[in-house]
């Protein structure tokens, strides 16, 4: 609208050039008046014929509004023929992060033990172009629709997700479910005009008493795990020495069942011819008194 204003203006200033020229009376002046005039004129015309284009960028789409009436059709990327008194409002339809730039959303929320809990969150997401003539009607640009839209949405949803969550959940070590029920319930509030992508969770602190009992907890459950642990360790050392002992058993009940006179004898004999000359054995007998007899020499 400002260029279609400076472009009138320029062609006021051209008319009254080329009018005040020839009322001058000098040949001269009429001549130069009449170039100067027609200059800017020419000027103006350019300007206003400029501003009856418009280009709309990659990743981008326009909304076109004239005295309060805005256009329903949305302006797709590229060169666009429009009404020069019209004006464009572009908005980026690309992925975007709330808060921008990196930065973070600090938001206090309650579980379902009604504890306290403050949490540093980030959302990823893109604007609907086909709802941006709705949404400028309603919220303005797209700054206001951010504030008006993301932020409340990604409030309000945090909390409602955190508000089925108990205190252990919260911290435990799966933050990737959380965050999804988070932006389920941050794109249940923002409805179909933006479209959340993702939701980041960076940091979750609670009050000092919770986080002294969540610690204590850990430790206690670091200690039973210990102590089960050791508990099997000892339980697989029992058992080891149970199987040898077993396997000691096993093994003398077959020595002893395979001691029999016969085959004592036989040893016996069996040693005999082994032995070297003049070596003192012990003879059996049925009495039961033993006999030594030395081998060899005739002794």
């Amino acid at each position: 609208m400002g260029q279609i204003i400076l472009a009138v203006f320029v062609i006021l200033i051209g008319a009254v050039i080329r009018a005040v020229g020839p009322a001058t009376g000098k040949p001269n002046a009429t001549g130069a008046s009449k170039v100067a005039g027609y200059g800017f004129m020419f000027t103006g015309v350019a300007l206003a014929l400029g501003n009856a284009l418009t280009v709309i960028s990659v990743g981008e789409v326009g909304v076109k509004h004239f005295l309060g009436s805005v256009d329903e059709t949305p302006l797709e990327q590229g060169v666009h023929l429009i009404n020069p008194l019209a004006s464009i409002e572009k908005m980026s339809v690309r992925e975007q992060s709330y808060p921008p730039d990196g930065g973070i959303e600090r938001i206090e929320a309650q579980t379902s033990e009604q504890l306290n809990v403050s949490l540093e969150v980030a959302i990823l997401f893109q604007l609907d172009g086909g709802a941006a003539p709705e949404l400028y009607q309603r919220l303005g640009s797209e700054r206001s629709i951010k504030s008006s839209i993301v932020l409340n949405a990604m409030r309000n949803g945090v909390r409602d997700a955190v508000a089925t969550k108990s205190i252990n959940q919260i911290f435990s070590p799966d933050r990737r479910e959380i965050a999804n029920d988070m932006r389920v319930a941050i794109q249940d509030k923002a409805g179909d005009r933006i479209q959340v992508v993702d939701v980041f969770v960076r940091d979750i602190q609670a009050p000092p008493r919770v986080r002294e009992a969540i610690e204590a907890r850990i430790e206690r459950e670091q200690q039973v795990e210990q102590e089960r642990f050791q508990t099997e360790i000892i339980q697989e050392r029992a058992q080891q020495a149970v199987e040898e002992a077993r396997g000691i058993a096993e093994a003398q009940k077959i020595i002893s069942e395979g001691l029999t006179p016969e085959y004592l004898t036989f040893k016996y004999i069996e040693q005999l011819g082994t032995m070297p000359a003049g070596s003192v054995v012990y003879v059996p007998t049925e009495g039961g008194v033993p006999l030594m007899r030395s081998l060899g020499g005739g002794n």
